[in-house]
């Protein structure tokens, strides 16, 4: 016996030991591969999908995740040397309902290569707007993020093609002519002193050269392996030759400061995202964006490099999001917030700077023409939401010709926005068909309990009726040592206000060992218990076949597991049943 316990416990170990040892000749092997393999299990985690665009013998390589909904799609154009798998840091702290594409830039990685009239800036707009008509992403405007060369590229994209974009952000772009000279500056005249001799400190041939690239693009040091720095110079090495040829074009005057000549022409919003501490492109270009573009966003991230999306993933995801949302909101609302407000009509400035409105109580919108009254208190019930940083002066208001302050919204539909306002609860006709529309009315409000009511699969009833619910729970304390696991003690508790259910339970489980309890809010409790695994089971069984006679039906189940005793579980299983009740007038 003791033989085979110790031939089991060697086939075990051999078990562990065989990937274990596949993992280690991979690491020390071929470290290449085990980095493909990674990008591949972070894109398959993150639900990105990988697809190829063809578009007249050109093929696009992309990643991508969601589908086009209210907020626009967001397109990321990657940096030099790098891959559509470069934005799977951030990718991570993005919403998964937002449709994302991440695209491979012309003769990196999966997309096709061709000749050098593709790689200067002006050849990879043209590539990239070919990409963006190929998979139709420019039927409704989108959000266009570029980092690095990709930023040079994105900004030139704005200008050639400003109708394809809602918002663009730029992370450490580019193409500018800055003020300061960084170290890759230096470095760079240096190389072209040596007629290009030396080494392009972007394009690593070796471990080392690996290494000091990491330290010049990113100011937070990574303590990376020497077995993956040979990895990662392993994966390059065979693309070296096209990145030199790549390098050699975006240096050429004509796509070096492509970004600097056509800043002027970008009219959508920009966010700028940088780091202070970038040593490849100097961090003065946010304030020469800032300067030619009006209403430029400028966010500066302390102790961050070059590499923004791998030093400070979240935080850029966070940055990125949150001026989308923005400039939704200000472009969804009619209210006029280009033209300067006249002095007379707006006696107090806000805290922006803005001049707006002292609102007194009542007041009277027009909706979409409807016109509704209500007090400020009730605009203001939900301080996060667009009512309520209207009316809380953040921004100046419109007003129709009768003084009333005006919403280019759906003026029907505002009346349950209206109502919820009021009371925090939705109320609804049997015959609503509209709740599309409410849910996108609810979004541009950006009313929150709202959005999750409509959400709520809970089903929505006529105003003359009620619901009536009843809850059921098994309690069962298990305990943990026995093989199989035993069940020590059970009980049932049901609890209502329908008394008239409570009665016919009292009256139909006359054998069953049971109290009554009063609870809060009118509502009765039964205990049924304690009773053992089997007695549990056949009166569980009997009461939902009783409730559910009586017209209820179940609408969702869930399981609470926790542990009170060092030897005990206890596990709680719900049941919640639920009727329609028509009201009754007294």
């Amino acid at each position: 016996m003791d033989l085979d316990v110790l031939n089991l416990f060697a086939i075990a170990m051999g078990t562990l030991a065989v990937p274990i040892l596949l993992f280690m000749a991979s690491f020390m092997l071929w470290p290449s591969s085990l980095i493909k393999v990674y990008y591949w299990y972070w894109r398959r985690t993150l639900g990105l999908q990988v697809r190829y665009a063809d578009c007249g013998g050109y093929r696009f390589c992309y990643s991508y995740r969601g589908k086009p909904g209210f907020r626009p799609s967001i397109l990321m154009l990657h940096d030099f040397s790098a891959h559509k798998d470069t934005w799977l840091s951030m990718v991570k702290y993005l919403p998964r309902h937002l449709h994302l594409l991440c695209v491979d830039m012309p003769g990196h990685e999966g997309t096709t290569r061709t000749n050098v009239e593709d790689y200067s800036i002006q050849g990879q707009v043209k590539r990239i707007r070919q990409f963006v008509e190929t998979v139709r992403l420019n039927k409704k405007p989108f959000h266009l993020v570029g980092t690095s060369m990709g930023g040079n590229v994105a900004g030139v994209y704005a200008a050639c093609y400003p109708s394809d974009l809602c918002s663009l952000t730029l992370i450490c772009p580019a193409g500018l002519r800055n003020a300061c000279n960084t170290k890759f500056d230096n470095q760079m005249h240096e190389l072209e002193n040596s007629e290009y001799t030396l080494s392009i400190p972007l394009i690593p041939s070796t471990p080392e050269e690996m290494e000091d690239m990491l330290k010049l693009c990113s100011h937070v040091r990574f303590r990376v392996p020497q077995q993956i720095l040979q990895g990662l110079v392993d994966v390059r090495i065979p693309h070296n030759d096209f990145y030199h040829e790549v390098f050699m074009e975006i240096m050429r005057e004509n796509s070096k400061y492509a970004l600097h000549e056509h800043m002027h022409l970008i009219t959508m919003p920009l966010q700028v995202i940088w780091g202070k501490q970038d040593q490849v492109v100097d961090v003065s270009g946010a304030s020469v964006l800032a300067e030619a573009v009006p209403g430029c966003r400028v966010d500066l991230l302390e102790n961050c490099g070059h590499s923004v999306v791998m030093e400070r993933p979240r935080r850029t995801a966070k940055l990125i999001l949150e001026f989308i949302i923005s400039q939704q909101n200000l472009n969804n609302c009619s209210l006029n917030l280009l033209c300067v407000p006249d002095r007379s009509k707006y006696p107090y400035q806000m805290d922006n700077g803005d001049w707006g409105h002292r609102m007194t109580h009542p007041v009277t919108l027009n909706v979409g023409g409807h016109l509704y009254t209500t007090s400020i208190a009730t605009l203001q019930r939900y301080p996060d939401s667009m009512l309520g940083a209207m009316f809380r002066g953040d921004f100046p208001t419109t007003r129709d010709t009768q003084g009333n302050y005006f919403i280019d919204r759906d003026g029907t539909l505002f009346r349950y926005i209206l109502n919820f306002l009021r009371t925090s609860e939705l109320t609804l006709p049997g015959d609503f068909m509209e709740m599309d529309l409410l849910r996108k009315e609810a979004d541009f409000y950006q009313i929150e309990p709202l959005i999750q009511c409509l959400n709520d699969p809970k089903p929505l009833y006529p105003l003359d009726t009620f619901e009536q619910v009843v809850e059921l729970s098994s309690t069962r304390k298990l305990s943990k040592y026995s093989n199989p696991v035993a069940v020590i003690i059970t009980q049932l508790t049901i609890t209502t206000k329908v008394h008239s259910l409570l009665e016919g339970i009292s009256n139909n489980f006359t054998k069953w060992n049971k109290h009554m309890m009063d609870t809060r809010d009118c509502q009765v409790s039964f205990t049924f218990g304690p009773c053992d695994y089997h007695q549990e089971v056949s009166l569980r069984v009997h009461l939902m076949d009783y409730i559910t006679k009586q017209g209820f039906t179940i609408r969702n189940t869930r399981v609470h597991h926790m542990s009170e005793r060092a030897n005990e579980n206890t596990v709680e299983h719900h049941w919640t049943f639920c009727r329609l009740a028509y009201k009754v007038e007294d």
